[in-house]
C-alpha cells in the first residue's frame, strides 16, 4: 500500500487526478511488451482462490487467450491440473512471503507452449494481499537456444573423445587446458592433465619445438601444418598437426588449438606406393606400356610418352582428349571396341580388355591391346575415371594370323591328304587319335579309342605285321614305316601308310610313341592302274612296227620296244639296262648313233634325221628316218633321248623308181612340147597357105578345119605342158602375183587367137596381188579358151569382170553357149570329164580346179542369163 500511495503521491505531484492516473497505468499496462496480468486473491476455509482478472495484449497474443476467456478462471480450470496446480503453488508462495518472486516456468496455450521468465508482485491491501501482479517474458527462443548449446556441447564432447585424432587446446603460455582421449593415450597422462606444458610431456628438443610452433600460430594468427615425430611409450610416431589460433570476444589470440593425425602408416604406405610405383614405371618403361588415364566427366585423357611413342608420335603431339584415341582407331574396330567399353561401364565385365587396329604416324595400322578398368565411380554410380594400360600386340598377332594360316594350312594339307597324327602313352596306356584318323576309320569323334581296338581295325592279313612293328617300337625303339590295310566300321577296306616313332625320356626310356596316318587308297588304286596302263602301253609299243626307244647319257637302254629288239635279234628284256655299243651287231653303227644322241642331250633340241644305215641281227642294210627328242627320266631326273625310227628302206626304193619316172616324164614334156608342136604349126601354116588356092567352098571349109583342129591340138599341148608342171612340182610355195597383170594378159591373147570371140571387161581389173605362182595364167587361160571352145554361137560373147569381196578377189567370166546343166556341174572338174558335145580331153578344168585348190582359193559355175555359163573363180589376197 505505501509503495502503491506513494504512487499515487508521485501522480498527485504531478497534478494528475485519480481518474488520469489510472489512464496512464492502463495505458501502461496495455502497451507493455512484456506480457502482463492480474491475479485476483480471495480466501477459503483453509487456503487461497486465485482467479484472473486482467491480461495485457502481449498476454492475449502470447496465449491466445483474450481478457474475457480468461476473467474468472482459476489456474487449474485454465492450464489444466498439473500445470495448474504448480502455477497456484507459486502464487499461493507470492502470497504467503508477502514479497515479489521470480522464477522460470514452461506453460501449454492454446497458442502453444512457451517458457515464461515470470515475476509475481503481491498487492496488499489492509494488510491483506488482495491481487498478485505478474509480469511475464517470453524466453522460449533464449531456453531452445540453451538447449541447442547443451546438446551441440554434449555432441562435441562425444566427438572430441571419440575422436581418432589428437586434440589439445593450450594457452599463450603453453599450458594445456584440454585434451582429449586419443591426446591423452598419445601421450600417457591421466584425466588431469590440465596445467601441463610440451616440458612435462616430451624431450627438451621436442618441447622445445613444439613450443616454437605455437608461438608462430600466436604471433602470425595462422594456421599451421607440420609432420612431426613424437617419441611415445609404443615407439616413434608420425604426426600430421594441424594448429590454428583461438580468439577471445575482443578479438585477441588467447589459445592454440591443436589436431594431430597418427600418419605413421601412411606414410609407410607412401613408402611402398612409391616403391611400387618406381617399380611400375621400370616395369612399364621395360615392357613399353602406354598408359592412359581417362576423367570421364571431361573426357581429358592423360597418355603417357610410351602410349604416344608407339604410334610413332611424340606426348605433345597427343592433345590429352579422348578424340584423340577414337580417330586413330581403325573404323572397322571402332564398334566392337566401343561395345565393350560400354559393357564394362554398365557393370557387365571387370575389365575393359580388347584388341583393335591403330593408326600410326605414318598413316600404317598396329595392333593394340586395350586393357582398363573404371577405378572411380560418384554417388550415385555414375563413372567419373578410368585408367588403362596399351600393349603393343603387333607382332603378336602378325605371328599369330601367320601361325593361324599355317594351321589352316597344314589342317587343309591334312584334310586333303588323308593324313592325321596319333600318339600313345606307355605310361597310362592312352591312345589319342587326331579328327582325321578318326574320320578315316568312320569312328565317331567323341568315341574314345584304346590300343586293342586300333589294332583290331587292321585287315586279319596285314595284324600280325602291325603288331610286330609296334612292339620292336616299343622294346627296342625301332621306328616303322608301313603301307597296310584297314577296314573301317562300314566294312570298307582302305590302303593306309602307317608310321610310328618312338618317343624317350631323360633316361632314354621308351615312355610313347608319335606317327602318322594316311589313307593312301587313291594312291593304290592309281599306281595299280599305273602298272596296268603301264603294261597296256608296253603292249601298244610293242605292237608298234617301227623301233621306239629311250636312251640315257651313258647309252643305256631304258627302253626297248619289240621291233627295237629284234633289229638286235634279241628281247626287249635282253635289250634294256644294256648299252648299245654292247649288243648291236656293227659297232661303227653304233658311234654314229652316240653322237647324235648326246646333241640332242645336250641342245636340249629335238632332231629328225632323215636317213642312217643299221645293219641289223641278220646282215641286212636297212635305211632308218629317225626322230629323237630330249626328255628327264621321271623317277631320277636324269638327262636321256627318246627315239622313233622307221624302216623306210622300201620307201627310198619306191622314191628312186618315182625319180625315174619323173625324168621321163619331163623328157616326154619336152618332146611333146618342142617336136610335135613344130608339126602343128607346120600344117596350120601349110594349109592356110593352100585354103586361097583350093577349087571350091568344100575344100576350103574342109582346109579351115584341119587349121581349127591344128590349133585345138596345140592348145592341148599347152595344157599338157601345165599338167605335167603341175605334177613334177614340188611342195606348194605361194607369193604375191598381181591380178590385172595375167588376167589382161590372157584376155588380149585370147582376143589374137580367137577370131569368132568377143571378150569384154566390166568395170576395172581390180590391182591387187593374190596368192598364188607362175601357173596362175593357165587358170585364166584354159577358162577363156573353154569359153569360147565350147560355144556352138557364131560369135563367143565373153564378159569377164572382177571385184574384191574381204579378203579375197572374185574374177568372173561369162560366155553365152549352151550353159551346163546343174547335174554336171560338180563332175566338170573332174579328172577325164568333157562338156557335152565336147571334143576335148576334159583336162582344162580339172586343171583349173587342181591350181585353185592348191592357191587356197575356190571355183565354181553358175548359169548366165539368158543362156550361158559363168564361170567364177575366188583367190585370197596376199597381205
Amino acid at each position: 500500500m505505501g509503495e502503491n500511495a506513494r504512487s499515487t503521491d508521485d501522480a498527485s505531484s504531478f497534478d494528475v487526478t485519480d481518474e488520469g492516473v489510472d489512464s496512464v497505468y492502463e495505458a501502461i499496462f496495455r502497451e507493455m511488451d512484456d506480457a502482463v496480468f492480474i491475479v485476483e486473491v480471495g480466501r477459503t476455509g483453509d487456503g487461497y482462490k486465485f482467479t484472473f482478472g486482467q491480461n495485457n495484449t502481449a498476454h492475449q497474443e502470447q496465449t491466445g487467450l483474450s481478457e474475457d476467456a480468461m476473467r474468472g478462471q482459476t489456474p487449474r480450470e485454465f492450464l489444466g491440473d498439473e500445470q495448474g496446480a504448480a502455477v497456484a503453488a507459486n502464487y499461493r508462495r507470492c502470497v504467503e512471503r508477502g514479497e515479489t518472486i521470480e522464477y522460470e516456468e514452461w506453460l501449454d496455450f492454446p497458442g502453444g507452449t512457451s517458457c515464461w521468465q515470470t515475476k509475481l508482485t503481491p498487492i496488499t491491501e489492509d494488510g491483506r494481499v488482495t491481487r498478485i501482479v505478474g509480469v511475464a517474458r517470453d524466453i522460449t527462443e533464449q531456453k531452445e537456444q540453451e538447449r541447442e548449446h547443451q546438446r551441440t556441447h554434449r555432441r562435441f564432447q562425444t566427438v572430441l573423445e571419440t575422436m581418432s585424432a589428437a586434440v589439445f587446446l593450450k594457452d599463450a603460455d603453453g599450458r594445456y587446458l584440454l585434451m582429449n582421449q586419443a591426446c591423452r593415450d598419445l601421450l600417457d597422462v591421466d584425466d588431469d592433465s590440465v596445467g601441463m606444458t610440451d616440458r612435462d610431456l616430451f624431450p627438451q628438443e621436442s618441447a622445445e619445438r613444439a613450443r616454437a610452433d605455437d608461438q608462430r600460430v600466436l604471433n602470425s594468427g595462422e594456421q599451421i601444418e607440420i609432420e612431426e615425430t613424437i617419441p611415445t611409450s609404443a615407439g616413434e610416431s608420425v604426426r600430421l598437426t594441424r594448429k590454428s589460433p583461438v580468439y577471445d570476444d575482443e578479438g585477441e589470440i588467447v589459445a592454440v588449438c591443436g589436431v594431430s593425425t597418427d600418419i605413421t602408416e601412411q606414410k609407410e604406405r607412401e613408402r611402398t606406393l612409391q616403391q611400387l610405383k618406381d617399380r611400375l614405371e621400370l616395369a612399364v618403361e621395360g615392357a613399353q606400356l602406354g598408359i592412359w588415364d581417362w576423367d570421364m566427366t571431361t573426357d581429358e585423357v592423360e597418355f603417357n610418352e610410351q602410349w604416344a611413342r608407339m604410334l610413332g608420335h611424340s606426348a605433345d603431339e597427343i592433345e590429352p582428349r579422348l578424340e584423340e584415341w577414337e580417330r586413330r582407331v581403325h573404323p572397322d574396330d571402332l564398334e566392337p571396341v566401343e561395345d565393350a567399353l560400354s559393357e564394362h561401364i554398365a557393370g557387365e565385365t571387370a575389365y575393359y580388355d580388347t584388341e583393335h587396329r591403330m593408326r600410326t604416324a605414318s598413316g600404317e595400322w598396329k595392333w593394340i591391346r586395350d586393357v582398363g578398368k573404371v577405378v572411380e565411380r560418384d554417388g550415385e554410380g555414375e563413372p567419373v575415371r578410368a585408367v588403362g594400360i596399351h600393349l603393343d600386340v603387333d607382332d603378336q598377332k602378325r605371328r599369330e594370323r601367320e601361325l593361324e594360316r599355317t594351321r589352316a594350312l597344314i589342317e587343309r594339307t591334312q584334310e586333303s591328304a588323308s593324313i592325321g597324327w596319333w600318339e600313345f602313352d606307355l605310361l597310362d596306356g592312352s591312345l589319342t587319335w587326331s579328327d582325321e584318323v578318326y574320320r578315316i576309320h568312320e569312328v565317331p569323334m567323341d568315341e574314345s579309342v584304346e590300343l586293342e581296338d586300333a589294332i583290331e581295325f587292321y585287315h586279319p592279313a596285314d595284324r600280325e605285321t602291325i603288331e610286330a612293328a609296334f612292339d620292336r617300337l616299343i622294346e627296342e625303339g625301332e621306328s616303322y614305316d608301313l603301307e597296310l590295310r584297314v577296314v573301317r566300321e562300314s566294312g570298307q577296306t582302305r590302303w593306309v601308310r602307317a608310321i610310328g616313332d618312338p618317343q624317350f625320356d631323360d633316361s632314354g626310356d621308351v615312355v610313347g610313341a608319335l606317327g602318322l596316318f594316311q589313307d593312301i587308297t587313291e594312291r593304290k588304286e592309281y599306281e595299280v592302274a599305273l602298272e596296268s596302263t603301264r603294261e597296256e602301253l608296253r603292249k601298244i609299243i610293242d605292237l608298234v612296227p617301227d623301233l621306239v626307244f629311250a636312251k640315257n647319257r651313258d647309252g643305256e637302254y631304258l627302253l626297248a620296244n619289240k621291233a627295237t629288239a629284234e633289229a638286235y635279234g634279241k628281247t626287249p628284256e635282253e635289250v634294256e639296262g644294256r648299252s648299245e655299243a654292247d649288243i648291236i651287231p656293227n659297232v661303227d653303227d653304233s658311234a654314229e648313233f652316240r653322237q647324235d644322241d648326246l646333241e640332242v642331250i645336250e641342245s636340249g633340241e629335238p632332231r629328225l634325221i632323215g636317213e642312217e644305215m643299221l645293219t641289223t641281227a641278220d646282215g641286212e642294210t636297212r635305211i632308218l628316218q629317225t626322230t629323237k627328242i630330249p626328255y628327264k627320266v621321271s623317277e631320277t631326273g636324269e638327262d636321256a633321248v627318246l627315239g622313233y625310227a622307221r624302216d623306210v628302206t622300201e620307201l627310198k626304193e619306191y622314191e628312186r623308181t618315182l625319180e625315174q619316172q619323173r625324168d621321163s616324164l619331163t623328157l616326154l614334156n619336152q618332146v611333146v612340147r618342142h617336136d610335135i608342136r613344130n608339126q602343128l604349126m607346120v600344117v596350120e601354116s601349110y594349109t592356110e597357105l593352100l585354103v586361097d588356092s583350093l577349087p571350091d567352098d568344100q575344100s576350103r571349109t574342109y582346109a579351115r578345119t584341119v587349121i581349127e583342129a591344128a590349133k585345138q591340138a596345140t592348145e592341148i599341148t599347152e595344157t599338157a605342158k601345165d599338167v605335167t608342171d603341175v605334177l613334177l612340182q614340188v611342195g606348194s610355195d605361194r607369193s604375191p602375183v598381181n591380178l590385172r597383170d595375167e588376167l589382161s594378159d590372157q584376155i588380149e591373147r585370147v582376143r589374137a587367137d580367137q577370131d569368132r570371140a568377143r571378150v569384154s571387161v566390166d568395170g576395172d581389173i581390180p590391182d591387187v596381188t593374190v596368192l598364188a605362182d607362175d601357173l596362175l595364167e593357165s587358170v585364166f587361160r584354159n577358162l577363156l579358151t573353154n569359153a569360147v571352145v565350147h560355144n556352138n554361137e557364131d560369135v563367143a560373147e565373153i564378159a569377164v569382170s572382177a571385184r574384191v569381196d574381204g579378203d579375197c578377189v572374185r574374177v568372173s567370166i561369162a560366155d553365152n553357149g549352151p550353159g551346163i546343166e546343174d547335174k554336171h556341174k560338180e563332175q566338170i572338174f573332174q579328172e577325164g570329164e568333157k562338156g557335152l558335145e565336147s571334143g576335148g580331153t576334159g583336162v582344162g578344168l580339172y586343171l583349173v580346179k587342181t591350181l585353185v585348190d592348191k592357191y587356197g582359193g575356190d571355183v565354181w559355175v553358175e548359169d548366165n542369163e539368158p543362156t550361158g555359163s559363168v564361170f567364177v573363180v575366188e583367190l585370197p589376197l596376199a597381205d
